[in-house]
């Protein structure tokens, strides 16, 4: 069996020439809420989709850049993507893509999130190429990537092994993530590393029975993952209001400390971070068969009156630049997310 890839994760079903089904799926929830970063790689995977069935001959099957606005929570279950061919060119093709749903209220049909997606053919581009010679800053730390897949630690780095809030981050589960060990961290300072940074080493571990029968197996990154890469990672907002829950995550107290702790203090996820849009450049086209590895920075700049904004790179074994994106986000009480009467009343509020 090949390793699973996010193709697997989201088969898409074409309707019409135009039109595109899928189901998503409760395991790739944030409480109630399909994870953004999966419905991200959704939209991305139907554009490539379309110009995979719909435009072949124009060999443009890649996405390059996409903007993505989140109207209103999605919800489990079907969608329809409804695509509009915005201008199809010899090189680039500019595409609308609309996801609607079901209201729960009244059987009508309601646009969840939208967005433009550029297509291009990343395999047969041309053109001038200049070495910037860009670097991450700070640099991230080395790392020993056969210690990590054998023993889930190097020097640098360890496995985030115990999310405390499993049930409510399930699409977090899909995921390995190795973070910065403790003691490799430097300080927060002037000279040193702002403490709004997450570093991380990335594989592909989806937990869908059918792809991953005892959930042992990893999978492998594709562009078709991007979406829910630049998604998926420890909330740097945690790191400064709970800092004891994520440092249980990678094993700095025990279980029973951890349930002794969420017994007395906050036995729920406190907060929900709803994405009102995300913006995704990508830079590199990766095997069509996936790599195990990837590289994740994410880092805040402001974290103000609710609202915060992200910035995330994503690099290769290589150290090559595969895709850059940036968010705008909201922190609001997590009770927001598991509320779904009076569905538009409260999107309205967000």
């Amino acid at each position: 069996m090949a390793p699973p890839t996010f193709a697997d994760v989201l088969p898409i079903q074409q309707l019409s020439s135009h039109q595109y089904a899928l189901a998503l799926e409760n395991e790739w929830c944030i409480g109630t809420v399909p994870n953004g970063g999966y419905v991200t790689s959704a939209f991305l995977m139907v554009a490539r989709t379309h110009m995979s069935l719909t435009h072949g001959t124009r060999s443009e099957p890649h996405p390059i850049n996409l903007h993505l606005e989140f109207l209103r929570r999605t919800s489990v279950g079907p969608a329809i993507f409804t695509v509009k061919d915005v201008k199809l060119g010899a090189r680039i093709s500019n595409l609308h893509i609309v996801l609607s749903q079901k209201q729960e209220h009244n059987d009508r049909w309601q646009d969840e999130a939208q967005g433009y997606i550029t297509m291009s053919n990343i395999a047969t581009e041309e053109g001038l190429s200049l070495d910037t010679q860009y670097q991450l800053w700070p640099p991230a730390l080395p790392v020993d990537l056969s210690l990590l897949s054998a023993q889930g630690h190097d020097t640098n780095y360890t496995i985030r092994a115990n999310d405390p809030f499993p049930s409510f981050r399930r699409a977090a589960q899909n995921i390995q993530i190795f973070l910065v060990q403790p003691d490799r961290r430097p300080q927060p300072g002037r000279s040193g590393r702002p403490r709004a940074i997450v570093d991380q080493w990335v594989r592909f571990a989806p937990k869908t029975p059918s792809l991953n029968p005892d959930g042992s197996l990893t999978g492998r990154w594709t562009n078709d993952a991007l979406g829910f890469l630049v998604d998926m990672f420890p909330q740097i907002v945690e790191s400064y209001v709970n800092p004891f829950v994520e440092e249980a995550a990678i094993g700095q107290y025990s279980e029973f400390e951890l349930k002794t702790f969420l017994e007395s203090n906050e036995p729920r996820a406190k907060f929900w971070y709803p994405t009102l849009a995300l913006n995704l450049d990508v830079k590199k086209l990766l095997p069509e068969e996936g790599v195990e590895w990837l590289f994740v920075r994410v880092m805040a700049k402001v974290i103000r009156n609710g609202r915060f904004d992200l910035n995330i790179e994503v690099w290769d074994e290589a150290g090559e630049l595969v895709a850059s994106s940036t968010h705008a986000s909201l922190i609001v009480d997590a009770s927001r997310n598991m509320a779904r009467k009076g569905k538009e009343k409260k999107d309205a509020k967000l």
